[in-house]
């Protein structure tokens, strides 16, 4: 359990999360990233995607926008999208097919860009794209919970004699 602490703490600082990213792009505001992950939870619900996929994607948009300059309003949906569709080809055992996620833009992004702009974000992210995500985490302390439920179990609540009252 150590270990598995250890090296999940060590992943979690081998990826750069900052959310100040912000400021490297003049011509965004903070609300539009937080309406740009309101719509991909819409489009990750539509699909019925596991909730990793989703924060997979926000992970993978937000460590993209850390390694850029100067991006545009105009292409955070591409990003978005693409953030998505990397995303749940890792997580989804059946993915929506690349014409569903470029259906859900209603025309802004086109098949060919998605996969340009696929290519364009594995090799910024060095092809780093299993981080820790808030999931992965909640998932290790139910099991460290549940452990610790099972340990109480086990531990005699009352005397001998009173589990040989019950039984008699």
């Amino acid at each position: 359990s150590d270990d598995v602490w250890i090296k999940m703490l060590n992943k979690e600082l081998k990826y750069v999360h900052d959310k100040g990213f912000i400021q490297q792009h003049p011509s965004l505001q903070p609300k539009m990233r937080s309406i740009l992950l309101d719509w991909l939870m819409e489009v990750s619900e539509v699909y019925t995607l596991h909730r990793e996929t989703f924060y997979l994607a926000q992970d993978i948009f937000d460590r993209f926008m850390l390694t850029q300059k100067d991006i545009g309003k105009d292409q955070l949906q591409l990003i978005g999208i693409t953030s998505l569709f990397i995303a749940s080809k890792i997580e989804e055992i059946y993915p929506p097919k690349l014409q569903e996620f470029a259906y859900v833009t209603d025309g802004a992004c086109n098949e060919e860009e998605i996969l340009a702009k696929e290519l364009v974000m594995l090799k910024a992210l060095k092809w780093e794209l299993c981080p820790e995500t808030v999931i992965s985490w909640l998932k290790l302390y139910s099991q460290v919970d549940s452990l610790k439920d099972d340990a109480n179990f086990l531990i005699p609540q009352f005397s001998q004699e009173t589990y040989i009252q019950i039984t008699q």
